[in-house]
């Protein structure tokens, strides 16, 4: 007997997705399983025999049992040679099924009854699913039963004296089958109408479900991407209300309780860490009671915050899956520091508002502090500094722009360390500058940033002269920020105009 392999068989079918793949597979199947068959059809010529021998088959010979078994193993061993070559045609099939069904009609002939057996064969042409094929199958099948029955009708009618002619018993008979056969081929195609229905919609539900694997599949591989990336990842299922850590090798869940708790397992952990500053604010981002509500219609919604020991992090809200009302039901929750991103983007921050060869504050930087002022009130100790390097641009002709940057370099440093902690200061262009200082004595400041200027000594030049202008809020409240900014700026002028009177020099250099 043939190898089957029906394990191999079985596996093969249970990987297609397609209605047609299914009925190619299931025929190879189905033709192995019908060369078994005929295999063990073998035994029927033994089983004659034993009858034989009983006195149950009193009309037939052990010739007959010889003749039986050797025609089946002929067909068998021909039925495993075509299904080698051809082991999805649905055509090897049907000549097993002809091959009993004439194996029948030689029992018969040979007064051997088996009135059941006739049915059996089309019963076994529904396991491949195929209307046509049982049709087929099953008039193939009544050919043998009107042949079968011509053949024996003068000898069965002569023993049953029910009947007078041959011709009688004859069609009394085949009446009997054809009801048989309308009933089987109504049973029949009803059968294999239901068959091809459910295996149908099996293979559609298959494919659904190897689709779905797929995608869960590639959702997982997304998933555990994710694990690498981010410190702490943990997939929350709001209909299960779960939530399960992706971080660590056990892919432990949680029972998630919004009547006992608003947070997760995780965030009880995180929340240790957190600074004091942050903490409402990163409990309020983490209450799963409102989670759906902030993330509803939304991709995403992050939140930055401090740890106490690792610095900056982020805490994202990723919407993976959400109903037919938009309400999320699978949500990824991740944790990431940012610590490193965060000083980039205080450099980026610094770098902007920054001039690069004072290091002070820039222009850009002095117009964002005056636009608050504008928006809102001003202190009562503000003061406006305005600041101008006396023969900033004969230094540069006479000594080059190294002597002209040393002068500007030393401006700022006698402005920094004359104001201090009390203010802010700008250099706003080439040798100017400003200041926004907090102070009741800003006369005393005056009067240091001179003294310092007076005494600087450079390697280019020993003479840095400062014209400054200010303007103090408390000597003028009427005035907004931008006046009493005009306003230090035309005193710094004045300043100026009476150095350069004072000294003889010109301001184009010359004396």
């Amino acid at each position: 007997m043939v190898n089957m392999n029906f394990s191999d068989i079985r596996h093969s079918i249970s990987d297609v997705t397609d209605y047609s793949s299914f009925i190619r597979e299931n025929r190879q199947m189905v033709n192995r399983y019908l060369n078994t068959v005929l295999w063990f059809c073998i035994l029927t010529g033994p089983a004659i025999a034993v009858g034989i021998k009983f006195g149950v088959f009193m009309a037939a010979t052990y010739s007959t049992c010889m003749a039986v078994s050797m025609y089946m193993f002929i067909v068998a061993l021909l039925h495993l040679l075509i299904i080698k070559i051809w082991p999805y045609s649905e055509h090897v099939g049907l000549l097993a099924l002809i091959s009993m069904e004439l194996l029948l009609v030689f029992m018969v002939y040979h007064h051997i009854h088996i009135h059941i057996t006739w049915f059996f064969i089309p019963l076994l042409s529904i396991l491949f699913c195929d209307g046509k094929l049982f049709s087929i199958t099953l008039l193939t099948n009544y050919a043998a039963m009107v042949i079968s029955t011509w053949l024996i009708s003068p000898y069965d009618s002569s023993t049953n004296s029910t009947f007078d002619t041959p011709f009688e018993y004859f069609v009394n008979t085949m009446l009997g089958y054809t009801i048989e056969t309308m009933v089987m081929l109504v049973a029949g195609l009803t059968l294999t109408k239901i068959l091809y229905d459910f295996f149908s919609a099996l293979m559609q539900k298959n494919r659904e479900a190897l689709e779905n694997s797929d995608r869960l599949k590639e959702q997982m591989n997304i998933l555990f991407s994710m694990a690498e990336i981010y410190d702490h990842v943990n997939l929350i299922d709001l209909n299960s209300m779960t939530e399960t850590s992706l971080n660590d090798q056990s892919y432990e869940t949680y029972e998630l309780d919004f009547e006992k708790h608003a947070h997760t397992v995780m965030n009880h952990m995180i929340k240790k860490q957190v600074s004091p500053d942050y903490l409402e604010a990163f409990l309020d981002f983490t209450n799963l009671r409102t989670l759906e509500k902030r993330l509803r219609g939304k991709r995403f919604i992050f939140g930055e915050f401090v740890n106490t020991k690792t610095g900056w992090f982020r805490a994202q809200y990723i919407n993976v899956e959400s109903n037919g009302q938009g309400v999320p039901t699978t949500v990824i929750y991740t944790v990431q520091n940012i610590n490193s991103d965060k000083r980039r983007e205080e450099n980026l921050i610094r770098i902007s508002l920054t001039d690069e060869l004072t290091q002070l504050f820039n222009r850009r930087s002095l117009d964002a502090d005056i636009a608050r002022y504008e928006s809102g009130p001003m202190e009562a100790d503000l003061v406006i500094l305005s600041i101008d390097i006396n023969r900033l641009k004969a230094i540069n002709d006479s000594l080059g722009h190294d002597a002209g940057d040393e002068l500007i370099r030393a401006a700022a440093d006698c402005l920094t360390s004359a104001i201090g902690k009390k203010g802010k200061v700008y250099r706003t262009g080439g040798d100017e500058f400003t200041a926004v200082v907090h102070s009741t004595a800003i006369a005393a400041i005056v009067d240091k940033i001179n003294q310092k200027a007076a005494s600087w000594k450079g390697s280019y030049s020993d003479d840095l002269a400062l014209s400054i202008g200010y303007a103090s809020h408390k000597d003028h409240p009427d005035a907004s920020i931008n006046e009493l900014k005009k306003l230090s700026d035309k005193i710094m002028y004045e300043e100026k105009t009476k150095y350069y009177q004072e000294t003889g020099y010109e301001r184009r250099g010359k004396r």
